[in-house]
């Protein structure tokens, strides 16, 4: 029997060492979406690990520190590696082609302190938030200081108030925008010639209860007690990025109210990205209490991609939230821990082509995730969508919900193109189950016309009838009404 068998085994090995080994890729977190409720459901992975990266599998030595990452309009990436004082720069096969640690500034060498924030236009310009140095640094390619900004003097800005940048991004027309650390009105606004010109896109102050019983006190009580009071102050923003529209897109680290913790300012800076149904709500719904303190999404780092997606990085739980330019959710990856895929303290995110770059400042590393079968789908019927073409993103729309029956944009989109081609009551039951309650109102409007209109030319022809019926009887009562008079005489 047992010569048998190990014949047996044998005679198989050459059979399956040809045959190909085909290994599904499985998250090591769990991925989900929300219901109308706010209550998590499950759902497919949008996003797969598929490598990490250490500085010394990236030939440029271990890094300390990280604290951000960019990718230029080439997949070149840029790490500030904090702790070593040095820029890292990536090609876009993850080869060291260069490490920025010295600079040229007016023929005289000049060193990085601290850089904590980064940015390289499409030229190659290259801005870098020196946070314990107290400036900002515009670079051109041959590694020379072009501009430095140090803390401007302004009346707006307090006397004794440290300049100390650790955010940096710079627009089309050369606006530079500097997020500096404890800075509560707002982005710090330079020209290009490093001239501040003001405050941009402050958070407004939230209302909670506590604020509301500060204001009636604030209405009864003397000027002096008024002054021996505690300042309300705005939120202060965690981290900023300029789309490929040229808004400046934000985040708040923690909202009391939790809500607008991802912004996107127009020129006059006010936010225009509403959310699903106007909540303006992102991040996780259901929080918990750690400790008694109260664990809730809190964003440091955010980018955009060319087809305006959105995504921001979560350091509470080590999540990845991704938004369409609309601010509606489309996936959610990542967690806490030491597996690939998962994070012990996330610093920074950006998007790669087509995939999604993290940076670990714990572990020193870089994680490339993929794009999996069923992020595609939902990608490519997101972007058809936004377009317009709602009848040939409805195809892709059906496949994400066979695959995600939690999907509520899946009927959405579905709904849409059914509206679309006229047909008002499918398009209801979809909206109904998308949970799209402004979409199911305007298609229910839209049956109402549809039925006046069909039954409008017999509504008036009877009411024409009618008339006509009542007016003739009238007539014809008075008629007999007077022949009767006429024969009574």
């Amino acid at each position: 029997m047992k010569i048998k068998i190990v014949l047996a085994a044998a005679l198989l090995l050459p059979v399956l060492a040809a045959a190909p080994l085909t290994v599904k890729a499985e998250a090591p977190y769990q991925s989900y979406v929300y219901n109308e409720w706010d209550k998590s459901k499950a759902a497919p992975a949008s996003y797969l690990p598929e490598q990490s990266y250490t500085g010394l599998e990236l030939g440029a030595g271990l890094f300390s520190e990280p604290q951000d990452l960019y990718v230029d309009k080439s997949n070149a990436i840029y790490i500030a590696d904090t702790g070593n004082k040095r820029i890292v720069k990536l090609n876009d096969r993850f080869e060291t082609v260069d490490i920025i640690d010295k600079l040229d500034w007016d023929g005289k060498e000049t060193t990085l302190a601290t850089p904590m924030g980064l940015f390289v236009s499409d030229d190659g310009t290259m801005y870098i938030a020196d946070k314990d140095n107290g400036r900002i640094l515009r670079v051109n390619a041959d590694k020379q200081v072009e501009l430095v900004i140090e803390k401007p003097s302004d009346p707006l800005i307090p006397e004794g108030f440290p300049f100390k940048p650790t955010k940096v991004a710079a627009d089309n027309a050369g606006r530079i925008y500097v997020l500096s650390e404890g800075q509560f009105y707002g982005l710090m606004q330079f020209n290009s010639e490093g001239k501040f010109t003001g405050y941009f896109g402050s958070n407004r102050v939230e209302v909670t209860p506590a604020v509301v019983m500060e204001t009636f006190w604030k209405n009864i009580l003397s000027k002096e007690q008024r002054a021996a009071m505690m300042k309300l102050l705005p939120i202060e923003y965690s981290n900023l990025e300029i789309g490929k529209d040229n808004f400046v897109y934000t985040t708040t680290i923690i909202s009391k109210n939790s809500r607008e913790e991802i912004k996107k300012l127009n020129p006059l800076g006010n936010n225009v990205l509403t959310g699903k149904q106007g909540a303006a709500d992102f991040g996780d719904k259901e929080f918990s209490f750690k400790q008694g303190v109260k664990q809730d999404t809190s964003f440091i780092d955010l980018t955009i991609d060319a087809d305006g997606f959105i995504a921001g990085l979560d350091r509470t739980r080590g999540r990845v939230f991704e938004y369409d330019s609309e601010g509606n959710p489309i996936a959610v990856f990542g967690s806490l821990g030491n597996q690939k895929g998962t994070f012990l303290q996330p610093s920074a995110v950006s998007y790669w082509k087509g995939e999604m770059l993290v940076l670990d400042s714990t572990k020193r590393n870089i994680t490339r995730f993929a794009l999996s079968e069923y992020g595609s789908l939902v990608r490519q019927a997101t972007v058809l969508y936004n377009q317009g073409l709602y009848e040939e993103a409805a195809v892709i729309w059906e496949d994400v919900a066979k695959r995600n029956a939690n999907n509520s944009i899946a009927y959405t989109g579905i709904a849409k193109a059914l509206e679309k081609a006229g047909k008002y009551g499918e398009a209801l039951v979809y909206y109904r189950q998308g949970t799209d309650r402004s979409g199911y109102s305007d298609t229910f409007g839209q049956i109402r016309m549809q039925a006046v209109r069909d039954n409008l030319p017999i509504i008036m022809t009877i009411f024409i009838c009618a008339l006509a019926g009542y007016y003739g009887c009238k007539g014809v009562r008075a008629a007999r009404h007077k022949s009767r008079r006429e024969v009574n005489r």
